[in-house]
């Protein structure tokens, strides 16, 4: 008797663990997954309070925050970003979902010479990591996105979309010279 009770609990929990491990494995292959509300090309951005888009050719958005290290790490590319000539009837904001004492201390630590605003709920802007850079159309709508920390070659695309080349960008390699 003593052993058939055991059986059946054996069973009892050998059933219970496939169903168990038939739920988990069931929840990792899921396709349902909620597609995140994350910022592309594309994209229709509500009007910001304090900026119009319609004002500019298009605006390149630095989305940053406060306390962010990537966006800490950024600010010598941004820096270099805000010197050179923006193409024409563009501009740089920066949009930071801080208090307006922060952003200013912020922008001010960095040395960006660029338009700041300040409590800029960033759902509203669909941005959710930052750094994260927006080329805006004069429409409100977002040409072309970069989350994250740049690399080198993401760099080059964001100055090369909104800035005015230079005559040292212009120069092509000579094919006659020796390597």
């Amino acid at each position: 008797m003593k052993t058939k009770i055991e059986t059946i609990a054996n069973v009892i929990v050998i059933v219970f663990a496939v169903v168990v491990g038939a739920f988990f494995v069931k929840d990792r292959l899921s396709t349902d997954a909620p597609e995140p509300n994350t910022v592309k090309a594309g994209d229709k951005l509500a009007n910001l309070d304090g900026w119009d888009w319609s004002a500019h050719e298009q605006t390149l958005v630095l989305g940053l925050r406060k306390g962010c290290h990537f966006c800490e790490d950024s600010a010598p590319f941004y820096q270099r970003l805000a010197a050179k000539p923006q193409q024409g009837g563009s501009t740089i904001v920066a949009v930071f979902p801080d208090t307006a004492d922060a952003v200013k201390e912020v922008v001010q630590s960095e040395g960006l010479r660029i338009h700041a605003l300040a409590g800029v709920p960033f759902e509203k802007l669909k941005i959710d990591a930052t750094p994260t850079l927006l080329l805006v159309n004069r429409s409100g709508t977002v040409v072309n996105a970069w989350i994250g920390m740049l690399s080198p070659r993401q760099e080059l695309e964001v100055m090369k979309a909104t800035t005015e080349p230079t005559a040292a960008d212009l120069k092509l390699p000579d094919p006659l010279e020796k390597k």
